[in-house]
């Protein structure tokens, strides 16, 4: 009969209501989408605005759009649900690694629901989720091609960004943000705690500063100035005041706690560095990386310098270096073969020398 299916589902959820627990019926029945919509929001105080823009954008033009026409709501999703999302987003080009984030906030906002007794479990602990794929990008620099990248592009207006990417190692966000009262002369330390990037305000996409705030709770570090470094600031910082006393009251003054500025004073793009380092690369004939690689660069030189998994950790500001190994440490095509001469060399250094036949 008309109108059996809807009552069987209401006598279901009544049972459910009965012998498992369950608070309240009304939000079982909700669409998973609006849920998860009522989740990001209920969270919004505990997240970054890139991060809350993050979970929006994913939500309206990936989760919303599949799971809605097929009517699953929070009671009806099932381990077998999720898992055809993930294989159907990763078939039509999306990066599992990127699949992996709608994972976690599908898990979350179910895990709410668990939290306050609306579902029994979460069925997104049950679900495979895609395995994580390491990034199979170019090899980073070695030192030597980051000392001819730095030579070539010493005069560029992204020179700064370049020098502290390659020897810092620091994020695009952090090292835009980077002011001169972060950096102690006297002690011989650069404190990394403000950030510049791109959000979403009022639906229109602006450069926001953002002080006090990193990427992760281990990415605001304390980093030192050797005397290289110490020259290369003071040589800036003069070179700066005299490019603010040429421009006179054209020079932007918004801007003079900032590092990375252009020669009127204006603070430098997130999306110019990006895109300027690109074309910098073709026009010195330089291999082509992402600026981000810069970041990768700094790690496997510290490493090739035998430094430990825990010193590179904290210099890149990671929170573990489980991480920093598989994401940043590469090995370059002639590792194997210095490890081969330098494990012989000590060999050779205890046995007789090979006879020769």
């Amino acid at each position: 009969m008309k109108g059996n299916k809807r009552r069987a589902e209401t006598m279901l959820n009544e049972l459910l209501v009965q012998y498992q627990g369950i608070e309240n019926i009304e939000p079982m029945n909700t669409l998973l989408s609006r849920h998860i919509a009522s989740w990001i929001e209920m969270d919004r105080p505990n997240i970054s605005v890139t991060t809350y823009n993050q979970y929006v954008n994913i939500l309206n033009l990936h989760i919303a759009p599949y799971f809605d026409p097929r009517k699953i709501t929070v009671s009806s999703v099932t381990a077998g649900d999720l898992e055809d999302y993930y294989t159907f987003k990763i078939s039509n080009g999306l990066n599992p690694n990127t699949v992996i984030k709608h994972h976690a906030i599908i898990r979350s906002a179910l895990q709410w629901a668990v939290k306050h007794r609306y579902i029994r479990e979460n069925v997104a602990d049950f679900a495979n989720r895609p395995e994580r794929v390491k990034y199979h990008g170019p090899q980073p620099y070695s030192v030597e091609e980051v000392a001819q990248l730095l030579q070539a592009t010493q005069h560029e207006p992204i020179a700064v960004p370049i020098f502290l990417a390659c020897f810092y190692g620091l994020r695009r966000s952090e090292l835009l943000g980077l002011r001169w009262s972060a950096i102690d002369f006297e002690t011989g330390s650069i404190s990394i705690s403000t950030t510049v990037v791109k959000e979403k305000i009022d639906n229109q996409i602006k450069t926001v500063v953002r002080d006090g705030i990193t990427k992760t709770e281990s990415s605001q570090r304390t980093l030192p100035l050797c005397a290289y470094t110490y020259q290369y600031f003071v040589n800036l910082y003069h070179a700066q005041q005299y490019q603010r006393n040429l421009c006179g009251a054209s020079y932007n003054p918004s801007y003079l706690d900032f590092i990375c500025v252009d020669g009127m004073g204006n603070l430098l793009q997130p999306d110019f560095v990006s895109q300027k380092f690109q074309k910098l690369l073709k026009q010195y004939n330089l291999r082509p990386i992402r600026f981000h690689d810069l970041r990768h660069s700094c790690a496997i030189i510290m490493l090739y310098l035998g430094y430990s998994l825990k010193d590179i950790q904290t210099w890149l500001g990671h929170s573990n270096y489980n991480f920093t190994a598989d994401t940043y440490l590469h090995t370059a095509p002639t590792a194997h073969l210095q490890m081969a001469n330098t494990y012989s060399e000590k060999l050779e250094e205890l046995l007789p020398p090979q006879a020769i036949s």
